[in-house]
């Protein structure tokens, strides 16, 4: 699991990276088109495959960085109410494994339930796009285009009983596209890599094809009319950027939230020991960010890169 990485490649003037706290297309956007202007020169490219782009470019292989695909059950865990009685932090999806099947000695990992995302919610959302019998239907799943493929061929009878969604709030982070008779699929993400994303052993006979961040594709594809949702912000996500870039010269809302969780376990431990007590404590996640010394002249390089992507949205088209 890799959450961000950079490859620096000086004699080819190339910068490939990636990084999983971007939040979302606008947001990307924003990052990708102010660092045109720090990295002048230089070809700037998203690692869409997470760290085995970095590992071709590198030409080393990629099957070295591949997660595992299974977890091994405990001999005396046999069922999903057994499981989930142990672990609680994982959830078994009753469709594929209903309760009392016995479970494998090497448990898959995934796939995760599938639920419909909700409207109301800031959360990452997956665009699945059914295009069946003439007809287009959009559904809006909570989590990613992993969750989504993880089911294999059977998603689209899963997304059966599903009322289609034809208008959305804001702009999904993810997308599937199915093409029934043509046995065609589509797949593209903004906020996360799309490493590992496609099983062929879970689609036997499926051909697909990776649009990278492309949303505007999979509406293409499933026709323009399944589904309304709005164009990503890109003043927005520049805004949240250049506020985002100020206040982490200052302290985080983790080192403001490790300061009281400090102070109090500090407080804890001297009544323990005042009364013989003995408490052991464990603050390893607790720790203080610091920011880079930045000079003068380099925040003004950065604000000035800002303001250069605000003028390339600004301009007339």
């Amino acid at each position: 699991m890799c959450v961000a990485a950079a490859l620096i490649d000086r004699d080819r003037r190339r910068l490939l990276w990636l990084s999983k706290g971007l939040g979302d297309i606008a947001y990307r956007a924003a990052a990708l088109g102010v660092m045109a202007h720090t990295w002048p020169g230089w070809q700037i490219d998203w690692a869409y495959d997470g760290l085995g782009d970095v590992l071709d470019a590198l030409e080393e292989d990629r099957r070295q960085v591949r997660a595992p695909r299974s977890l091994p059950a405990p001999d005396d865990i046999r069922t999903p109410e057994e499981f989930m009685a142990a672990m609680p932090q994982f959830h078994f999806d009753p469709d594929v494994w209903p309760p009392g099947k016995e479970l494998p000695r090497e448990l898959p990992l995934g796939p995760i339930a599938l639920r419909q995302a909700d409207p109301s919610a800031a959360e990452p959302t997956c665009l699945v796009t059914i295009a069946r019998d003439g007809r287009v239907r959009a559904h809006m799943v909570q989590g990613s285009a992993w969750t989504v493929l993880e089911h294999g061929a059977a998603l689209q009878e899963r997304l059966r009983t599903w009322e289609p969604v034809t208008s959305w709030p804001r702009p999904a982070t993810s997308g599937v596209h199915l093409d029934v008779a043509a046995r065609m699929g589509g797949v593209w993400a903004a906020t996360d890599t799309l490493d590992q994303i496609l099983d062929r052993s879970q689609w036997p006979g499926w051909r697909w094809q990776v649009w990278h961040d492309r949303y505007v594709k999979q509406l293409q594809e499933a026709g323009g009319g399944a589904i309304v949702m709005p164009a990503p912000d890109l003043a927005d996500g520049l805004c949240r950027l250049a506020e985002q870039f100020a206040s982490h010269q200052e302290l985080d809302s983790g080192t403001r939230s490790a300061f009281p969780l400090l102070d109090v376990v500090g407080a804890l431990s001297a009544q323990a020991q005042r009364r013989g007590l003995e408490m052991h404590t464990s603050t390893d996640g607790a720790f203080a960010h610091r920011p880079m010394d930045l000079t003068e002249e380099e925040r003004a390089r950065v604000h000035a890169a800002l303001a250069a992507y605000r003028d390339t949205l600004t301009a007339p088209q």
